[in-house]
């Protein structure tokens, strides 16, 4: 299907969320508001143990955004608090993004695919004593299994366990290939929801916002 097929038959059909605001409970730690966007949690859970394997990926989270060139003290993992409070929705300026936990079993409606932007390191396979950090940007597909607030070293972080999707890119078309492993992420990596739909032989596509696909679309016409 044509990048602008796509997007005409999520929007048509009501895959693309449209936003809304609420005066409901809300939460939003010290931290999670600047110039572009107020980060807020609605929907409130109880509070949680952590699984075995939830543990070991939240504690490596906190391992590589707390490391100072490659180095991170474990002994403060020691003692962190292996429970978490649960939320289903997370609010960002005017967008609400959802969690797989908070979906209705039949809902037509996806909202907690999105794409996120992290950082990565791209000399990360080259030793810390060798080379210097080179940091870029990189988008992410996910989808959002529920969210949390977490103590950690004296403050509450705000943060979501994902699901992360193997993507490939054809003629700026984003092709979900599968999944690939989960983790957690502090919500301020969320960029935008994403809608989910059929394309030609079985194959599904991710749909981003417009502005970031006719972007994608361009890129792609300029590579030919």
């Amino acid at each position: 299907m044509h990048q602008h097929q796509l997007v005409n038959f999520a929007c048509k059909f009501g895959m693309v969320p449209v936003s809304k605001r609420s005066d409901e409970e809300s939460f939003t730690a010290e931290g999670y508001t600047n110039e572009w966007a107020v980060y807020s949690f609605l929907s409130k859970k109880g509070r949680r143990a952590l699984t075995p394997t939830q543990l070991m990926h939240l504690q490596r989270h906190y391992k590589t955004i707390f490391a100072v060139d490659g180095v991170f003290d474990d002994r403060k993992l020691v003692e962190m608090d292996k429970y978490i409070q649960i939320w289903h929705r997370c609010r960002v300026g005017r967008e609400e993004f959802h969690c797989r936990e908070y979906e209705q079993p039949k809902a037509t409606r996806l909202n907690h695919l999105a794409c996120i932007t992290e950082w990565i390191d791209l000399n990360a396979r080259v030793s810390y004593q060798k080379r210097p950090e080179k940091m870029a940007s990189q988008p992410e597909y996910v989808y959002i299994q529920f969210y949390g607030v977490h103590q950690f070293e004296g403050r509450a972080r705000m943060v979501m366990y994902s699901e992360y999707r193997k993507v490939e890119i054809h003629n700026g078309l984003v092709e979900d290939m599968g999944s690939r492993f989960y983790g957690f992420q502090d919500v301020q990596v969320l960029d935008h929801l994403c809608a989910r739909v059929p394309g030609a032989g079985n194959k599904i596509y991710f749909v981003d916002d417009r502005i970031t696909m006719e972007g994608r679309l361009r890129h792609a016409l300029r590579a030919r």
